[in-house]
């Protein structure tokens, strides 16, 4: 609460490592902006400050690697397959063998999987490995992807310091809160929480002198982003496989979609988590948002339904700028259809999803890709559509500052005629200086009938 015969103004609460600098923020500030993606994207942060007296150089941060403790170990475990060698037992995934490693059709039928061992190997041909099995009835030349060699984990303890003299308060973990005070004029403050950050930039200029701070909700030197791997997922769900990639790099995981696509398998070859995870979602319909410590995945048309938190209308003093757009380059379909023919059995899986409304004579989109059931054809038909269609309205405003705008909400647009309807925001910029507090939000329609 704030005194009400107080104006209404906009301050911003700032901790660096647990400690609170709001004060001396607030009176050197120049801008704070704070950046909130719907998907894929990290939020960031960034902050501009007046260090004319060079107290945030020599203070606040240029001294903050003094008050760092000595190095301390850290365990790295790194899990990956191990060379195949002549004579190793693998396992075999099954399928076709050739009676060559060059041989163009395969040699009888399928192979069962199981364990085999290796005999021979002519590395680059098209069928590069020889195998025997042991309890599998394999006995030819296969491909790579049919051999799999023993998976190991290999742990090392490395002495890391924590931060150096010259980096100052570079990867310490700050964390920021927007206060419109008094608003409404009742004494009520407004309260947007942008979350924990970690400062991944330092720069200093002038004249006259400034710094500037940059971190982001997920450090480009973070292992779930730099650490490359190779592992096979076998029958296992999109949210178990989302829970173990958070458990391992120490990150809370909230799945919040209906939706949650069984694997048989799939291969990360060579992959950061955070990139195989992204692509994993990207082809279930799923959205993956990384705030903080926490890996989010969602269900965009669940958001999509939600009631909208405020309108955004023509004419009123709030709207400061407006651009719209539209088009219907590969985002105006009528329907989807999903096609899949077992090459093992030869039946045909397939399903045609058309929205409620569209029209019976547009663009068809087609799909072909594995699906077990119809069912399955049937949300993956309709993930697809959304994904190609929601893009078709879209929106920027740049507006008076308000707190309750950020990724994922949403609006109603009144008074620019085809252009009305509901909205949902892709992305917020909150900035914050000394003489104001402006907002820049990019949003798209709502999709109906999905």
């Amino acid at each position: 609460m704030s005194d009400s015969t107080l104006a209404r103004r906009t301050e911003i609460a700032v901790k660096i490592d647990g400690v609170d600098i709001s004060e001396d923020m607030n009176k050197y500030l120049l801008q704070m902006t704070y950046t909130d993606h719907e998907e894929d994207k990290t939020d960031d942060l960034q902050i501009s400050l007046d260090d004319r007296e060079g107290i945030w150089l020599t203070d606040w941060l240029g001294n903050k690697a003094e008050e760092v403790a000595a190095p301390v170990p850290v365990i790295v475990t790194v899990t990956s397959q191990r060379e195949l060698k002549l004579n190793d037992i693998v396992e075999f995934t099954g399928g076709h063998h050739y009676f060559s490693s060059m041989a163009k059709n395969p040699t009888g039928g399928n192979r069962t999987a199981g364990k085999a061992r290796l005999t021979n190997t002519n590395i680059g041909a098209p069928h590069p490995y020889h195998v025997i099995g042991t309890t599998s009835n394999v006995y030819g030349w296969v491909d790579v992807g049919q051999v799999q060699g023993e998976w190991v984990t290999t742990t090392v303890e490395q002495m890391v310091e924590e931060s150096v003299e010259s980096e100052g308060a570079k990867g310490a973990e700050i964390s920021t809160v927007i206060i419109q005070k008094n608003w409404e004029s009742d004494g009520k403050d407004r309260v947007l929480e942008c979350g924990t950050f970690e400062i991944d930039s330092l720069d200093a200029s002038g004249p006259p002198a400034g710094v500037s701070i940059k971190a982001t909700s997920l450090p480009h030197t973070s292992a779930i982003r730099t650490a490359t791997q190779t592992k096979a997922w076998e029958r296992i769900k999109l949210s178990a496989i989302a829970g173990e990639i958070a458990r391992k790099h120490g990150m809370k995981c909230m799945f919040e979609s209906s939706f949650d696509p069984l694997y048989t398998r799939k291969e990360q070859v060579q992959l950061s988590d955070i990139v195989f995870l992204q692509g994993l979602c990207k082809n279930a319909g799923i959205s993956l948002k990384v705030s903080g410590s926490i890996i989010v995945l969602f269900d965009e048309s669940d958001y999509e339904g939600n009631g909208a938190v405020r309108e955004i209308a023509r004419g009123t003093a709030d709207v400061l700028s407006y651009r719209f757009g539209t088009s219907t380059n590969d985002t105006k379909y009528s329907k989807c259809h999903v096609s899949y023919t077992d090459p093992q059995t030869g039946q045909v899986i397939e399903y045609t999803y058309t929205p409620r409304g569209a029209s019976k004579d547009g663009q068809v989109l087609e799909i072909n890709e594995k699906v077990k059931t119809r069912e399955e054809a049937r949300q993956l038909a309709m993930k697809r559509l959304r994904q190609k269609n929601k893009g078709e309205y879209q929106a920027e405003f740049t507006l008076v500052g308000d707190t309750r705008l950020v990724a994922g909400v949403n609006v109603t647009v009144v008074g620019w005629g085809m252009f009305d309807g509901k909205y949902i925001i892709e992305s917020a910029t909150h900035s914050v200086t000394g003489s104001g507090y402006t907002l820049q939000v990019k949003l798209r329609r709502v999709l109906e009938g999905y």
